[in-house]
Order: C-alpha cells, then sequence, then structure tokens
C-alpha cells in the first residue's frame, strides 16, 4: 500500500479507482510522461476502502511505460505515482484495451494527451470543466460572504446556484448520453435520489413525517448498479455501503438484517460485489460492540456462512469456526426465552435453586468467578444498582452462578459475606452442569436481564448498566445514560 498524495484537480478523489468489467484480451496501454525517463512508476487501485499497490514499472529512455499483462488488468480509475516527484500522480481508466496516454512533469493534468480512449477523453473532460466551474464558484462564494447589499448579495447567491445548475447538467449529459460506459455509470453511483416532499392534507399540514426518510431509503440504491463489480474498486462503493447501513438503517438488529438483506438482494449472489457486500455485513456484525447485533451476526451466518453454495470462497476451517458461534449464540439472544438452569446453593449439592422458580418481573443472571480481578469490581457495582432497585420498589432479583468449581468454593463463600452479596447465589463447584457452554460464557462477568416470563431482554452489558436499564423497562420516557454496549472483550468469529 502506498502512501496517498495531493491530487492533481480537487476532484479527482472523487473518482479514483473504480475498475471496468468485461476485460478484453490484447490489452496495449502506453503512458509517456516528458521528464521521467529512466525513472519508476507505482501502479495501484482501490479496493472498498483501502489501496493497494498493482506493480511498479520502469519507463524506458524514451519516458515511455507499455501496459501489457498476460491477462487484462481489472478496469476503472488506476493511480499513476511517481515517487520522483514526491509521490505525485494522475488518475486514469482502463475500460478499453488500447490507448495511448501522454503528458509532462511540469502540468501532468493540465497537458494530458489522450490517444484512442473515449472514457479517458469524458473523465478528462469532466475534471476539467470542475476545476473551471470551482474556481468561479471559489471567486463568487467570496464576494458572497463580504457583501453587506442585500440586493448584491442575492445575485452572488443566484450566480452560486446557476453555477450548480450549470455541474448537474453537464454531468446529467455525460450520463445521459453514456449509459452503458463505465465513466457515465460513476456518475451516476455518486447521484442521490432526489425525494419528493412530504405528503400534505388540503390544509398543507404534514400527514407522514417519516415519508422522506423511507422514501430515500426506499431509493437509495437506484443509481447503483450492484451488479457490476468495478464499482468496488472507488471509496464511492464502500462510503455508500456505510452511509446505508450505520446512518440510513435504524440501528437495531432486525432493521440491520432487513436493510443487509435488501441490498443482498441487488447483487448478482456471486461476484465480487456480493462477497464483499456480504462480508463488510456480517464482519461489521461480529465486530460490534451495540448490545443485540450478534442477532444479526447469527442471521447472516446461519443463512450465507454456513452454506458451502452461499460462500464458496470460505474454507472448512472458517466455516466451521463461524457456524459453531452463531450455534452457540442463537439460544442466547435477545429476545429468545432463556434456557432452564439449575444448581447448587452450595458444595454439598443437597439444595438446588432452579431459575425457573424465581418468579420476580426482573431477574438478572451473573456469571462471574472470584478470581476474575474484574468480576472484584464489577460486582459490587451490580450489588449497589441491586440494592437502589429495591429500594425503589422494583420487583428484582439476581441469580448469580459461579464459573468456578472448588478450587475457588472457599474464596466464593468470603467474598459473598465481605460484599453483602444477599441475593441467589448458586454454583456447579463439582462441574455436573453444562451451563458454561450453554449461556456462551466466554469472559466474565456475563450479565443478562430476563422479564418475567424469562425472556432474555438485555446480554454482556456492564454492571454499571443494569440499573439504568431496567429503570428504562419500567418507564420507556426515561433515557439511560448511554447506549447499551457490551462490556466484555468476546469478539465473534469474523468471515475474512
Amino acid at each position: 500500500m502506498f502512501k496517498r498524495v495531493l491530487s492533481l484537480s480537487i476532484f479527482a478523489l472523487l473518482f479514483s479507482s473504480v475498475f471496468a468489467a468485461n476485460p478484453t484480451k490484447g490489452m496495449n496501454i502506453k503512458l509517456t510522461i516528458k521528464g521521467l525517463e529512466n525513472s519508476s512508476m507505482i501502479l495501484a487501485n482501490y479496493f472498498g476502502d483501502k489501496q493497494y499497490v498493482k506493480d511498479t514499472i520502469k519507463f524506458d529512455s524514451k519516458g515511455t511505460i507499455t501496459l501489457k499483462p498476460d491477462t487484462m488488468l481489472p478496469g476503472g480509475v488506476y493511480l499513476a505515482v511517481f515517487p520522483d516527484m514526491g509521490n505525485r500522480y494522475f488518475e486514469f481508466i482502463i475500460s478499453e484495451p488500447q490507448f495511448a496516454l501522454e503528458s509532462d512533469t511540469h502540468d501532468l493534468s493540465g497537458k494530458m494527451k489522450i490517444t484512442g480512449s473515449l472514457e479517458n477523453t469524458l473523465f478528462y473532460g469532466d475534471m476539467k470543466f470542475l476545476n473551471e466551474m470551482k474556481m468561479k464558484s471559489d471567486s463568487v462564494n467570496r464576494l458572497y460572504r463580504t457583501e453587506k447589499d442585500g440586493p448584491k448579495k442575492d445575485a452572488y447567491l443566484e450566480q452560486l446556484k446557476s453555477i450548480d445548475k450549470a455541474v448537474k447538467a453537464s454531468r446529467d449529459d455525460i450520463m445521459n448520453k453514456n449509459p452503458d460506459l463505465f465513466y457515465g455509470k460513476l456518475l451516476r453511483s455518486m447521484k442521490e435520489p432526489e425525494v419528493p416532499d412530504f405528503p400534505r392534507d388540503a390544509n398543507g399540514k404534514i400527514i407522514d413525517s417519516t415519508f422522506q426518510w423511507r422514501y430515500y431509503k426506499a431509493h437509495y440504491w437506484d443509481n447503483v448498479d450492484l451488479k457490476d463489480d468495478r464499482l468496488l474498486r472507488c471509496p464511492v462503493l464502500h462510503n455508500k455501503l456505510k452511509t446505508f447501513m450505520n446512518q440510513t438503517t435504524v440501528q437495531n438488529p432486525d432493521s440491520i438484517i432487513a436493510s443487509g438483506e435488501d441490498v443482498i438482494s441487488k447483487t448478482d449472489k456471486k461476484g465480487e460485489m456480493y462477497r464483499y457486500i456480504l462480508t463488510y455485513i456480517f464482519n461489521e456484525m461480529a465486530n460490534s460492540k451495540i448490545m443485540g447485533f450478534d442477532g444479526a451476526y447469527v442471521h447472516f451466518g446461519k443463512k450465507y456462512f454456513c452454506k458451502d453454495d452461499m460462500t464458496p470462497w470460505i474454507d472448512t476451517t472458517k466455516r466451521f469456526k463461524i457456524c459453531d458461534r452463531a450455534t452457540r449464540l442463537e439460544p442466547v439472544l435477545v429476545g429468545k426465552k432463556a434456557q432452564r438452569l439449575i444448581l447448587w446453593k452450595d458444595s454439598t449439592e443437597r439444595d438446588f435453586v432452579s431459575l425457573y422458580d424465581l418468579k420476580n418481573k426482573y431477574t438478572v443472571v451473573a456469571f462471574w468467578s472470584p478470581d476474575c480481578g474484574h468480576c472484584k469490581k464489577e460486582i459490587p457495582v451490580l450489588a449497589d444498582g441491586y440494592h437502589n432497585l429495591k429500594k425503589k420498589g422494583v420487583d428484582v432479583e439476581v441469580y448469580a452462578p459461579i464459573i468456578s468449581d472448588m478450587d475457588h468454593y472457599k474464596e466464593w463463600r468470603e467474598f459473598i459475606k465481605e460484599k453483602n452479596l444477599d441475593w441467589v447465589n448458586v454454583c456447579d463447584a463439582k462441574r455436573h452442569s453444562n451451563f458454561r457452554w450453554e449461556w456462551d460464557i466466554q469472559s466474565t462477568p456475563q450479565l443478562y436481564i430476563l422479564d418475567r416470563d424469562k425472556k432474555i431482554v438485555a446480554r454482556r452489558i456492564a454492571a454499571d448498566q443494569v440499573e439504568d436499564y431496567i429503570l428504562h423497562l419500567e418507564d420507556p420516557s426515561y433515557k439511560p445514560k448511554s447506549i447499551m454496549k457490551v462490556n466484555d472483550e468476546d469478539n465473534q468469529e469474523s468471515a475474512e
């Protein structure tokens, strides 16, 4: 990966690294740069939000490089980077198999001569026009900001609007005249949906305040061909996908699943685009620390990554790890009914307590261990919250299994007494129970909140969030101090 440098034009970043599909044999691309005789060039590209070096090539004594790979390079916008010029670069589109570019180190972009490439002719023509419009816009904008006279200020504003219209019209013209060209598709992918006004009643009152958001979301991908793998190799696609999943979509598991399925359905479900989008969504869920998002992880894992035909690029070992995580997580997701848990009051195993025997409105299940340093800090915090809830009249109980066996039994009993843990303390000192696996205890402490019917309403949250969250359940108008984030370091198995 190379160090990114200042673009030759203020708009060049918008168009970097989008590659053309349908490679044609017999590629012959000639680059000639006066002043770079016998020097080197780095050929680079984007993939998603990253940059990759494709090759390092040497100019001949005439300042010419000829690209003749055995297989056609993926098409799109490439970066020709010149180390001898402080990593200055220019961008060019590979779409046609044969063409030539010629320039000069004194003005790489301004002196560019193009032979045999309609794509690059459109690309550089558009950049030149945008530069001209930007210079006009900057000039008028300076006058607009300093002008005190109202009518003159309005006139400058109209000029700015006129410049914006000219840019839009120019780009619309390129897209409309060249719908099948790569550059036309690229420009269209950057175009936002045009959202209608709110629907109103006879008196002009808005009758659906969510209309514009729903319309925007439903038409978000209208201008993007998600069956065209070329669009992967530019920052546009990655940023649009990130915005769609993180900002346009409501941040809860059901909405994430719906949006993910929506965008996946627009791909061909076999090419690079499908693989990239599915992997991005899955890995975002795997690394999320927001409570409940592991539900989306399980959905995409079981539907796609556990099936050979849906994700043929996943090797057997990786597939097993993903499926194992999804299988273990599924029974303990938020919204699921808690599994039955019956443990003993002490090491004699004479008396036991079943989780389902507790009939409280809320039950906090707290898995912990006295030899865990973090537990020694978190469990007393949970105790404080528990006692506060009791004082406020909240019907809550804590069912607290110790993870350790007989090696830490004495330490457990002493800690209970020292910290006044006057809730339901239970153990499995002789390891007769399989609850550690069934409840997916990877780290401690691990806390669950259950409702009266023993449905999981929260899991893997911090001890200092328990009181806050239960108060919110009691009164939805009560706002928790922070978003419910998981408090442990458990990471799900990612795809790549």
